[in-house]
């Protein structure tokens, strides 16, 4: 086995020593030193770790500290058990307030929708709605005695649901609603309103289709032969007259009595050059005799358009233009659309 000599020689007098070791004792000379290093070196890290570990516990320490002394100066507000109810009560009042307000004007809201709806001739939005009947419609100038017809969009409309029947004024029932159902009440007053415009602006139209003018511009003219049975300008025989003669200055202007769309513009065998108007709901006007026309099959034309100038053409006997308002075919007494 391997030996090491160590020699060992002092600085001053004395006996030089010699030491002899095999190499295992070397080795394990070697191994003991190593692990007292490594041990030494973890000892170290680990009170440095413990050490970090110490003063974050003391600054956590610190800070609770200071948060605990801030507390009681943050949650004491000056205020007495006392006041502080008087201010809760004060939120709660408001609260009630507000909330009452709120279900007030949701009842003038509904009562508002309601007048409109029975002037538009629909339903109420009631729980019990009572048979409404459309007050009746005044379609013509001037003071009309009636001869509309009975029915208008909006007047057969059915309710779609009992959810828009209920008064707002307790909501679902409850006395202190909640935001939600308020809001809820507001979505469902909002969507009856929506109805009451459609149906508004069909019974508008329905106005507009009605016959209710005079059919020349500027109420020209004068009625020389009504509707009815007449004397026949020329046979003289009794005939019956489908509607008004107006007598005109030649070229005065012809007007559409009402919202429609021109079915015929052309020559007319009886009624010379004339003009048919399809106003819906079997509503038609016919305007004969005229010098010419103005306008042309399929053209809309609203209330008060000039259809033609006054003339003589046709069986006729001077300047004047026939006018008729038909229901079905069934030809109508202009005056009870013309106030005349």
């Amino acid at each position: 086995m391997k030996r090491w000599t160590v020699m060992l020689i002092p600085h001053g007098q004395g006996n030089t020593r010699s030491l002899n070791l095999y190499s295992i004792q070397v080795w394990f000379v070697i191994v003991v030193f190593a692990a007292l290093a490594f041990v030494a070196a973890f000892s170290f890290q680990k009170s440095a770790l413990a050490q970090r570990d110490i003063e974050r516990l003391e600054q956590e320490k610190h800070e609770l500290g200071m948060a605990a002394a801030a507390a009681p100066a943050a949650t004491d507000s000056g205020l007495s058990e006392t006041q502080q109810a008087e201010i809760e009560q004060k939120i709660r009042d408001d609260y009630e307030s507000r909330l009452a307000a709120i279900t007030s004007q949701l009842s003038e809201l509904y009562d508002l929708e309601t007048r409109f709806r029975t002037l538009n001739g629909l339903p109420p939005k009631t729980k019990t709605p009572a048979g409404f009947v459309g007050a009746e419609e005044n379609s013509s100038v001037g003071g009309g005695r009636g001869g509309a017809p009975s029915q208008g969009p909006g007047d057969e409309t059915a309710e779609s649901g009992d959810a828009l029947m209920r008064p707002p004024s307790v909501i679902n029932g409850v006395y202190r609603p909640s935001a939600d159902l308020i809001v809820q009440e507001i979505n469902l007053r909002a969507e009856s309103l929506r109805e009451y415009e459609l149906a508004s602006d069909a019974k508008k139209e329905s106005i507009e289709r009605m016959p209710a003018i005079w059919p020349l511009r500027g109420r020209k003219g004068v009625v020389t032969s009504r509707f009815g049975y007449r004397k026949d300008p020329f046979t003289r025989d009794l005939s019956f007259h489908d509607g008004f003669d107006i007598s005109a200055p030649y070229g005065s202007a012809v007007v559409a009595t009402a919202l429609g769309t021109v079915t015929f513009s052309g020559w007319d065998k009886y009624l010379g050059n004339c003009v048919k108007i399809d106003h819906g709901e079997g509503l038609t006007t016919v305007y004969g005799h005229l010098q010419s026309t103005t306008v042309s099959e399929g053209e809309k034309v609203s209330r008060g358009d000039q259809v033609g100038k006054l003339g003589s053409t046709g069986r006729s006997t001077g300047a004047h233009v026939h006018y008729e308002v038909r229901k079905n075919g069934k030809a109508l007494d202009p005056a009870k659309y013309l106030g005349y």
